[in-house]
């Protein structure tokens, strides 16, 4: 059984390098680490963590993708501090979600989609706010 109270963090689409170098400050943090499959996109977030009203959930419609992302489950605040800077020692990933009571049921293309669009919804802001000045 897969611990649900422990530190998670699910990766996407990571590989090479970086990808050691992220996992290995995962190991060194004591966090449970699931590289996640294209296969798995569908499945909702608290099956990938192991949430247990997860347990039987069935997959959902989504599609794949080949950004990096990271999502984070039950993670302290010193324990998301440290791990965020591992990362951008790393070479950093652009999208990073946390785990919430809102997106436990979304899979994980579903949370994909919503990080893109809230990225995109910023980077038009920023342009907005950039050309006003």
């Amino acid at each position: 059984m897969k611990h649900p109270n422990r530190a998670t963090v699910l990766c996407c689409n990571l590989n090479g390098t970086k990808a050691a170098k992220i996992k290995m400050a995962a190991v060194k943090l004591g966090l449970r680490i699931h590289t996640v499959s294209p296969d798995e996109f569908t499945l909702p977030l608290g099956r990938l963590v192991g949430l247990p009203a997860y347990a039987d959930a069935e997959p959902l419609e989504g599609e794949s993708f080949t950004q990096e992302m990271l999502i984070f489950h039950n993670f302290t605040e010193p324990q998301l501090d440290a791990f965020l800077a591992e990362i951008r020692r790393a070479g950093g990933v652009r999208l990073k979600a946390v785990v919430t009571p809102t997106n436990a049921s979304w899979g994980i293309s579903a949370l994909y989609r919503e990080l893109e669009a809230e990225h995109a919804a910023i980077q038009q802001q920023r342009q907005a706010h950039d050309e006003n000045k």
